[in-house]
């Protein structure tokens, strides 16, 4: 027989009804009835991917202090008897500043580089941030939102010429591959 007070179930096995029901089943009934009581949620979880046909409009607070891609150019177009050698750049984030305290972390700049065989010209295509390497890396905590916000929108930079020295004495800059009409080849070693 269960004394007053006892955590054993009553007869048959069964909690008692009412108010000597656990304090957890009142807290989960009041849970259910505050959740049922909202009606459906209006966020949904994860957020779907939205593609765009342009590039949205930055929010005004994002302020670049210098001009995304100066020395951008257009892509050349290959001809057909040109072989394009592809080599991979890299170097620590903020070498310039930490020199390679972040390559110890693994937290590195990619680019790809380009050569022409048939004219000799050399590009790099790399990802840049539209409003600063600061601005992307670290949130801005503005007083009127509640969570962080982020001034990180970038696009791919294409511009004649491989910067050999930077990318040899701070990082890595390998030959990766070669195009050529109809292949495309990896360097044997």
């Amino acid at each position: 027989m269960a004394q007053a007070g006892s955590a054993d179930p009553g007869v048959g096995g069964h909690w008692a009804a009412g108010p000597r029901c656990a304090p957890w089943r009142w807290a989960l009934a009041l849970l259910w009835l505050a959740t049922a009581a909202g009606g459906p949620s209006r966020r949904q979880w994860p957020v779907p991917y939205k593609r765009f046909s342009f590039r949205p409009e930055p929010d005004p607070y994002c302020q670049a202090k210098y001009t995304f891609c100066p020395t951008g150019s257009p892509i050349p177009v290959m001809k057909g008897d040109d072989v394009i050698e592809v080599f991979r750049l890299q170097t620590p984030v903020w070498e310039f500043k930490y020199g390679n305290l972040l390559g110890h972390l693994k937290i590195m700049h990619d680019a790809i580089g380009f050569k022409s065989t048939l004219t000799g010209k050399n590009y790099t295509m790399e990802w840049y941030e539209l409003f600063q390497l600061g601005n992307c890396t670290f949130p801005h905590l503005r007083p009127e939102m509640n969570a962080p916000f982020w001034c990180n929108q970038g696009a791919a930079c294409f511009f004649e010429g491989i910067d050999d020295i930077h990318w040899k004495e701070n990082g890595t800059l390998v030959l990766v591959a070669t195009i050529s009409d109809g292949e495309t080849e990896a360097p044997s070693g």
